[in-house]
């Protein structure tokens, strides 16, 4: 795909050899994106946890489960992670979607977003949900723009004394609509 400035766009499974890129790809993005969100310790306890190289492996040719670095021009400048859920059959997780600030308001996160929704279909659910902290007002705003509505709010204990004290969030994909 090209982008309207004429680069060129990628949105492709994460390999083995991007481990690293993606993991610095993804600290620059957090530490930018969620200081003065939550505290730089809450960060820094979430990449270790997130980022690790077997906490990434599990999308390494997975059935379930995707994520997917987005280039423009072959840089790195955002990703995608998505998985199926097994105890709600109808429905598909998106678990993040991250553009670098420099690429935001590009339609990037859009195009992103969009993708994710047609992986829904092809695996027939109709339902897209995901998780987004309460403090997050640029991500809500742009998810409650794309037709998501909040369900319910919920604190989750992620270890050490760290909550994520988020809005579960869902969209009922229309049938038929196909993009990217």
């Amino acid at each position: 795909m090209n982008d309207p400035a004429g680069r060129s766009v990628s949105l492709l499974p994460i390999t083995e050899a991007d481990l690293p890129v993606f993991r610095d790809l993804a600290t620059d993005i957090w530490r930018r994106h969620y200081t003065g969100i939550i505290s730089a310790a809450q960060i820094d306890f979430m990449l270790a946890r997130r980022f690790a190289d077997e906490s990434l492996r599990v999308y390494l040719g997975a059935a379930d489960r995707w994520l997917e670095v987005l280039r423009v021009s072959g840089t790195p400048v955002g990703y995608c992670s998505s998985e199926l859920i097994t105890d709600a059959p109808a429905e598909l997780k998106l678990g993040q979607l991250y553009v670098r600030e420099s690429n935001r308001g590009t339609g990037l996160g859009a195009f992103m977003l969009a993708h994710v929704e047609a992986r829904a279909r092809e695996h027939g659910r109709d339902v897209v949900v995901l998780q987004v902290n309460k403090q997050n007002r640029r991500a809500i705003a742009f998810y409650e723009a794309a037709g998501f509505t909040v369900r319910h709010a919920a604190v989750f204990d992620i270890g050490e004394g760290f909550v994520m004290d988020d809005f579960v969030m869902a969209k009922t994909l229309t049938a038929g609509r196909q993009e990217p």
